[in-house]
């Protein structure tokens, strides 16, 4: 038994405990720093002692309020916020929190074994099932090229515009718009815009790897990544979901790579800072995000395919993205940029294939664009129209043969014209011409979902179940608000013996006809 004297003498060296309040403090300024950095793991441990207390204190009530927040606990986030702005802190928090409050209210989620995805009641329901099978897809294909990913689950947020993406960002809608930005990894999160904001939908699945890409490389490297690498990545393995990745210029893009480096009109790293999306056009965010893919492209080819990962595990081990890219190579980074540079100025074009940008154009976006200024000669312009004219009032074979004089006179490479033309075809029983025009227009257009649309019914017509649902299935990529695109792929599943699948899809089709479930 101690002694009483010797008790004493412990308790009188034993350094004082700290007040509760400087405490609680610590803990907060602990977590938010680490919560800045989206280590949500991290400040949820800082903040532990204190989770079952009602925090009195305006510090500890904004931290908490903020980790809330980033786990998308809005309500819980709004009250803990609300006693911090009462104290004149968090009101920014404040404000991002009340907004995704309002906006995900009436959510529904959906889940698999690593992603949530919540989306507004209705038509987005039919985006959930494919996006947690491209996400789970992307996770697995990661885990095997970085050799880890952070555990637990990922919320995907489904808003319907690019007002509601504004109110869930720092981003305004102007920014939003200018950029083409349409999907965000910030607070824990991936947000991303339904593809019915948009003319002609885009390509979502991708964007959402893109994003989660974005999610995997700020936790592994404790958000220790720059812009241009980070953006390099996300472009490089956004594709990986489905195939190698690197899938990442087309020929416009390749060619407007090669031209800017030509004639020094590169976007620098400094502009691209803090974010893409405050780059002032779609065509300089284009240009950045064809400077930086390829950039990693150049890593690829110098460090091999493991480049990429030890880069990620040297700049998680505290190096500098500089340092982690010319150990992992071998060489100065000075000589990585110079040999990047040069490789973006002589790197060959992509055979065939676009030759201008196509800008996403959102839903009630101002303009006079035209779907026919496409077709830059006049005179296949005028065969255009007037095969709009005949279509219209039903004269299929003039149609056609006015939208095959369009083509003829330089109109192929619109995408518009050639759904028309094999649409004239089908409908004239040319169903081998209307394939032919398809097949060459999807060599130029692989992400125009009219045009898989279109190959999908001929496709069934030859009762190609197989060739058809990959038709769909490509257009589902790019525009899934289209009800042939659900009603083919019910057909085409039916004929191949996925019941299930083709019972959920005859429930897309009517889920976006507005008709009664079959």
């Amino acid at each position: 038994m101690i002694a009483p004297a010797l008790l004493l003498a412990l308790a009188l060296a034993a350094p004082p405990a700290p007040p509760p309040r400087v405490e609680a403090r610590a803990a907060a300024r602990t977590a938010i720093e680490l919560l800045v950095d989206e280590d949500v793991d991290g400040a949820r441990e800082a903040l532990l002692p204190f989770a079952a207390t009602a925090p009195s204190d305006p510090a500890l009530a904004l931290a908490m309020g903020v980790l809330r927040f980033q786990e998308q606990r809005y309500d819980e986030a709004v009250a803990l916020l609300e006693k911090g702005s009462a104290a004149g802190v968090g009101g920014d928090w404040l404000a991002m929190a009340r907004a995704a409050r309002d906006v995900t209210r009436d959510h529904v989620r959906v889940e698999s074994a690593h992603f949530v995805v919540s989306y507004p009641r209705g038509k987005e329901e039919v985006l959930a099932p494919y996006l947690l099978e491209a996400l789970e897809a992307e996770r697995a294909a990661l885990v095997q090229d970085f050799g880890e990913v952070p555990p637990g689950k990922v919320v995907i947020e489904i808003v319907e515009n690019t007002r509601q993406l504004s109110r869930l960002s720092t981003l305004t809608e102007k920014e939003i718009q200018n950029t083409g930005t349409i999907a965000i990894c910030k607070f824990g999160k991936m947000m991303l815009t339904s593809p019915k904001a948009l003319l002609h939908g885009y390509d979502w699945l991708d964007t959402a790897s893109h994003e989660y890409v974005h999610f995997v490389v700020t936790r592994l490297t404790r958000n220790e990544t720059p812009i241009w690498l980070h953006e390099g990545i996300a472009r490089w393995y956004e594709s990986r979901w489905r195939g190698p990745g690197g899938d990442i210029l087309s020929p416009w893009s390749a060619a407007m790579l090669r031209d800017a480096a030509r004639n020094g009109k590169l976007v620098t790293f400094e502009q691209m800072h803090p974010s893409m999306a405050k780059l002032p056009s779609q065509e300089a965010a284009a240009l950045a995000f064809a400077e930086v893919a390829v950039a990693v492209e150049s890593m690829q080819r110098k460090g091999g395919p493991n480049a990429v990962r030890r880069v990620l595990e040297r700049i998680a081990a505290g190096d500098t993205a500089e340092v982690a890219v010319s150990a992992s190579l071998g060489v100065p980074f000075a000589t990585f940029e110079r040999d990047w540079r040069r490789w973006m100025a002589d790197r060959p074009l992509p055979a065939g294939g676009e030759k201008q940008m196509r800008k996403l154009r959102f839903q009630g976006e101002s303009g006079s664009w035209s779907e026919w200024s496409e077709i830059a000669d006049e005179k296949a312009r005028g065969h255009a129209r007037l095969g709009e004219i005949f279509r219209e009032r039903g004269r299929w074979e003039p149609a056609r043969q006015e939208y095959a004089r369009a083509a003829r006179r330089g109109g192929a490479g619109s995408p518009t014209l050639a759904g028309r033309y094999a649409l004239a075809a089908l409908m004239t029983g040319h169903t081998e011409e209307a394939e032919r025009v398809l097949a060459e227009a999807l060599e130029a257009h692989p992400e125009a979902g009219n045009l898989h649309v279109q190959l999908g019914r001929v496709r069934l017509s030859r009762k190609d179940w197989a060739g058809a649902r990959e038709s769909f299935l490509l257009a589902n990529r790019t525009d899934p608000f289209d009800p042939e695109i659900h009603a083919g792929l019910a057909r085409a599943a039916e004929a191949l013996g996925d019941g299930e699948t083709a019972s959920r899809e005859k429930r897309f089709a009517a889920i976006l006809t507005g008709a009664p479930n079959p």
